[in-house]
């Protein structure tokens, strides 16, 4: 017996000695950023060498076991201080930076640390691709990570590429300038998920989650068979931070390469791109796409192509007006209505389900814009594209001659 409780006693010591040693490897430390400069001369040390950057802080970070955070508080006095704009302070890599890993990167932090928001269009941290050689990724990041309220722009290649799983991106500028108003990057796309990048969320519920993502040859890609869970949600893609200026990009959102279960929405504003959202491929399947604002895109707002999503049947109209409409849809699936200028869909109305014949009615909404559009999402998760478009009272619909039927 008295084995046994010595046995005890020890691992118990043990494992305050363990607690212990967390809180001396930097259990939730925080690396604060104090200078434009990329360099390292290997410590992030503000009050002893007198400087940390932002390659240090990432190195730092790294080095602790648990999730810590790398905050700003650049001086006003820091040489890249409207280095693009005013009041932003400009970070310019000439390499990738350094992968990211279990770590906080709150660009917010420059505001609250500098006592004023100089910046009231969009983040005070800006981080620009235009000293990176051509073909350069900005920033590859793996698990488990926080990347907030920056400005990532001027990319050579690839803003965010994204390789791990339970990343959050939120409340950033992707491809815009800091103001969120003009067009300032490349051809490539501004976030890639790909060797199975798997449970990542991009924007939110909040104003403060939105991304803005455009300008960009891509918004955002979704690519390979593990790349599951995603969900994207509350963002402008192709648009200024306000959400109604053209700032496409050459497609808002892609999944392809047997991306699956992955889901788009609600709350995106996919606009002004080449297509909004093209999900391609066979085995690209059970991508839901819900309750967005799809519009004024040049070709489809939603592209299924090479039988992706099981090429499910969108929805068809047998009665319809400005406030109820009815139809048929795949068995039991689950039916979007939207109204809109176009034969997308810019505001969501309603949503219904078909019954086990296929037949849907919905009622109780108003149509005040020009006409009915509707998506079915089929009980295997695939969202089809937009029905055809039924006019609302006598109106009567238009083809946009640009467009893919």
């Amino acid at each position: 017996m008295r084995r046994y409780i010595l046995a005890i006693v020890a691992l118990v010591f043990m494992l305050l000695l363990l607690a212990g040693l967390g809180s001396a490897w930097g259990e939730g430390n925080t690396y604060t950023v104090n200078t434009t400069s990329y360099t390292n001369d290997g410590s992030c040390d503000p009050l002893g060498s007198g400087d940390c950057t932002l390659w240090e802080a990432i190195l730092a970070a790294e080095l602790d076991p648990l999730i810590d955070t790398v905050a700003f508080d650049i001086p006003i006095t820091d040489t890249n201080y409207g280095h693009n704009t005013a009041g932003v302070w400009t970070i310019v890599p000439t390499t990738t930076l350094p992968s990211l890993y279990q770590t906080i990167v709150d660009g917010t932090t420059q505001a609250t640390n500098y006592g004023s928001d100089t910046n009231p269009y969009g983040p005070e941290i800006e981080i620009s691709g235009e000293g990176q050689l051509s073909g350069s990724y900005l920033w590859m990041i793996g698990s488990d990570n926080i990347i907030k309220g920056l400005a990532i722009n001027r990319c050579q290649q690839y803003g965010l590429g994204v390789t791990g799983d339970d990343n959050t991106i939120i409340g950033n500028y992707i491809g815009t300038d800091a103001t969120g108003s003009s067009d300032v990057s490349t051809t490539s796309d501004g976030i890639l998920l790909s060797m199975d990048a798997a449970n990542n969320t991009i924007g939110g519920p909040s104003q403060a989650d939105r991304n803005v993502i455009s300008g960009m040859g891509g918004g955002i890609r979704i690519s390979s068979a593990g790349s599951t869970g995603n969900v994207i949600e509350g963002n402008y893609i192709g648009t200024d931070r306000t959400g109604t200026v053209a700032l496409g990009n050459g497609y808002g959102i892609r999944i392809h390469v047997d991306a699956g279960d992955n889901t788009i929405g609600p709350n995106n504003v996919i606009a002004f791109n080449d297509t909004g959202v093209w999900v391609d491929g066979a085995g690209t399947d059970a991508n839901t796409i819900t309750q967005n604002s799809i519009h004024s895109n040049g070709a489809l707002g939603i592209d299924l192509t090479n039988d992706a999503n099981d090429q499910v049947t969108a929805p068809v109209f047998s009665t319809n007006s400005c406030t109820s409409a009815s139809g048929t849809a795949p068995i039991s699936a689950t039916v979007e209505l939207f109204t809109g200028p176009d034969d997308e869909g810019k505001t969501y109305l309603t949503t219904v389900s078909a019954d086990g014949s296929g037949i849907w009615s919905a009622s109780g909404f108003l149509a005040d814009d020009a006409y009915l559009t509707a998506t079915a999402t089929d009980v295997n998760a695939n969202t089809s594209e937009f029905s055809a478009v039924a006019g609302c009272g006598n109106r009567t619909y238009v083809p946009l001659a640009l467009k893919r039927y």
